[in-house]
């Protein structure tokens, strides 16, 4: 099993964001001047699509101020100048919590998914009921995590599921591994729910989650699949995992499925057991041969920090949440949030830095695309602000896997110009019906 390493290195200031999650930003509860426990709520929010903030360090509040964020704009973060202590805020934790204890547990403990959403309202959605939970396990971020041995991370993992089934109201629970994660398998396969052992199962051909309810006669099943990466995979995964189509425009609450991470699962399991909130998560250190591959690091903490605990040397880009679907960092003063999953570190002279020439519909970046898009298509659209026409060709449907720009011979920066139109059309339209081009009808061709 590969060790992870607790940056341990105290930093000059540690930044922490009101606002790690899609939704309200927190209002500070601190203010200059005042000292800050470890464990402490710092911010927090009485809107329902918002998460606590949680103090990291022990120390003095800095400031209460604008901060460079990891998603490249600046968020409204407390700043605070760590001591070498370790004292905590009382943990207290919970025996046998009803429903509604979970879900405000799971908001006041500040737990969100790595995709941004707070986990209280993927369990429990304002418009809909959840019957299936799904923890994403595929890819192996609980490596050398948190836990001592595969064997603590799959009895873990199904006591976090439990609680997350309870916490939505939902019958039924799945736990999907990746296909190639021989230690994941060995870890699930055989173990006991509720008297049964269960046996990993793979997701072949038509077979869903359904069919394995079915079979192995268990409200609660394990089961394998490659692994699907990008930012927006949720109806994506949905699909393949489940059968159920995901109608555009919406998320896979609305046919019934919650989605969470490993990493909430960990931290609801730690609030429950243990009395923890939120405030250290697990990263991938990438750049550097003597770099732990993983690394426990408290949220707040600059990659500056992380980065140089690393020996990394001479330092030409950073890249935050991989290479393929990350943002480039434009300062190492950004700090570790709870949607930061990887840091890419690359040396002056590993910097592609080639110019985008014209596309010469080679359609490798259709052959490429996992959800059968034109990405190159959707490029051009989105280049020239034809965003109505990107929606005709259901731009809402990428999954922002990278894989398209990463084939594209021409370098064209396909994802970039995808993105921008996405976001472009969310701030523009309020409904999703297919319009034409009012000024422009789109050709054979493209329209070019």
């Amino acid at each position: 099993m590969v060790e992870s390493k607790r940056l341990n290195k105290i930093p000059e200031k540690v930044i922490i964001p009101l606002r790690q999650h899609r939704g309200a930003v927190c209002e500070s509860l601190v203010k200059k001047g005042d000292e800050v426990l470890i464990g402490q709520k710092i911010g927090e929010s009485s809107e329902h699509y918002s998460s606590a903030v949680h103090s990291s360090v022990c120390g003095e509040v800095l400031a209460v101020e604008e901060s460079a964020h990891p998603d490249g704009n600046k968020v409204m973060s407390v700043v605070i100048q760590p001591s070498d202590s370790e004292e905590t805020v009382a943990f207290t934790p919970v025996k046998n919590p009803s429903k509604d204890a979970l879900l405000k547990l799971i908001k006041e403990a500040g737990i969100v998914e790595h995709y941004g959403a707070p986990t209280h309202t993927v369990l429990k959605p304002s418009d809909g009921k959840i019957d299936i939970v799904v923890i994403n396990a595929t890819a192996s971020e609980w490596i050398g995590g948190k836990y001592n041995t595969p064997k603590e991370y799959s009895s873990q993992m199904i006591a976090a599921l439990k609680l997350l089934m309870k916490a939505a109201g939902a019958s039924k629970g799945a736990i999907i591994v990746g296909k190639d994660d021989e230690e994941s398998i060995e870890a699930f396969d055989g173990v006991e729910v509720d008297g049964k052992a269960l046996k990993v199962a793979p997701l072949l051909g038509s077979r869903r989650l359904g069919h394995y309810f079915k079979d192995q006669n268990s409200n609660i099943v394990v089961a394998s699949q490659k692994r699907i990466y990008g930012k927006n995979i949720l109806n994506f995964f949905t699909y393949n995992v489940t059968g159920r189509k995901v109608a555009l425009g919406s998320d896979p609450t609305s046919v019934g499925v919650a989605i969470c991470g490993v990493k909430s699962a960990k931290a609801l399991y730690d609030a429950v057991h243990e009395g923890k909130p939120y405030y250290e998560t697990v990263i991938t250190i990438e750049g550097a041969e003597d770099c732990p591959e993983y690394m426990l690091v408290k949220i707040g903490t600059p990659f500056k920090d992380v980065i140089e605990s690393c020996n990394f040397g001479e330092v030409g880009k950073i890249i935050a949440n991989g290479v393929l679907t990350g943002v480039a960092q434009y300062t190492d003063e950004v700090p570790v949030t709870k949607g930061t999953t990887k840091i890419t570190v690359q040396k002056p002279e590993e910097i592609l830095r080639d110019e985008s020439d014209v596309c010469v519909h080679c359609a490798r970046c259709v052959d490429a695309c996992p959800v059968s898009l034109i990405p190159s298509r959707l490029a051009v659209m989105a280049d020239q602000g034809r965003f109505d026409e990107c929606r005709q060709f259901h731009i809402e449907n990428c999954i922002e896997c990278g894989k398209c720009a990463a084939v594209c011979p021409s370098k064209i920066h396909i994802l970039q110009l995808i993105r921008y139109a996405k976001d472009a059309i969310c701030l523009a339209y309020e409904d999703l019906p297919c319009k034409e081009s009012s000024n422009l009808k789109l050709g054979c061709c493209g329209g070019e």
